[in-house]
């Protein structure tokens, strides 16, 4: 690695703070202070189909000298069915405007579902001013990938790229899970087969990595499940933490 990436900047763009219930640890306060640290120039908060946090992360992140990002992981139906993460980051005031009518429509038309989850149809129109991720191994690119279905992946990466022209980026994180490389390797050359740009996150859920074993405990309380309980999926490593730039490059 040269010394040039080793140094480069790195923001994160992918973050579930306290405001995302069901797996976030991080609060804000502590947020900024290593963010300025780290010497972050900005970074993105991302909670699940929320955005109660974001007055707070960005009247602190402007007092701390930090650009705020406005995005929002959500959850999509596509047209197979099969629901699929996207992460969506805020661009501009348009992509503002239309990031809170997918949210509120997200919440109003997810009867058939026990979670808030958008069809895929209601992206038609409201993409302009917001950049999408892919949703990484999360996303439904991924399961084609992982399913040696190499002409689903490209179907699929199209129908995206339609709705998000130049931009939409394809997610990959090594935050050591099962698959993690096959699904590194294999996406990685979708995209140099398609010419599409790659970002790189780290899906953080905690500020430290010694916040694990309590981030742990807040997932099991959510899912009602005991902390030693042998059929307990395990979702989460204690990876997750906000890595540093050279960290981050160094993966």
């Amino acid at each position: 690695m040269s010394e040039n990436l080793a140094t480069q900047p790195f923001a994160h763009l992918r973050l579930h703070t306290e405001f995302s219930i069901t797996d976030g640890l991080v609060t804000i306060p502590p947020l900024m202070s290593r963010l300025q640290k780290l010497q972050m120039p900005a970074a993105a908060i991302t909670d699940l189909v929320n955005l109660f946090g974001l007055i707070k992360f960005y009247s602190n992140a402007v007092k701390a000298g930090i650009k705020p990002i406005c995005g929002c992981d959500m959850i999509i139906e596509d047209d197979s069915g099969i629901c699929t993460n996207l992460v969506l980051l805020v661009k501009d005031r348009e992509g503002y405007l239309n990031l809170t009518h997918l949210i509120s429509d997200l919440y109003t038309d997810s009867s058939n579902h026990s979670e808030p989850v958008l069809s895929i149809s209601k992206l038609v129109g409201r993409t302009e001013g917001l950049i999408a991720l892919s949703g990484a191994q999360q996303s439904n690119i991924a399961a084609a990938l992982l399913a040696e279905e190499g002409g689903r992946a490209r179907h699929l990466l199209g129908r995206w790229q339609d709705l998000f022209p130049e931009r939409f980026y394809l997610e990959i994180q090594r935050v050591g899970k099962i698959g993690e490389q096959g699904y590194i390797d294999a996406v990685v050359a979708l995209a140099l087969e398609t010419q599409c740009p790659v970002v790189a996150t780290n899906n953080v859920r905690f500020i430290d990595q010694e916040d694990f074993d309590a981030h742990e405990v807040r997932v099991c309380i959510n899912e009602r499940r005991a902390l030693d309980d042998p059929r307990r999926p395990h979702n989460y490593t204690d990876q997750q933490y906000l890595k540093s730039s050279g960290e981050m490059n160094k993966l």
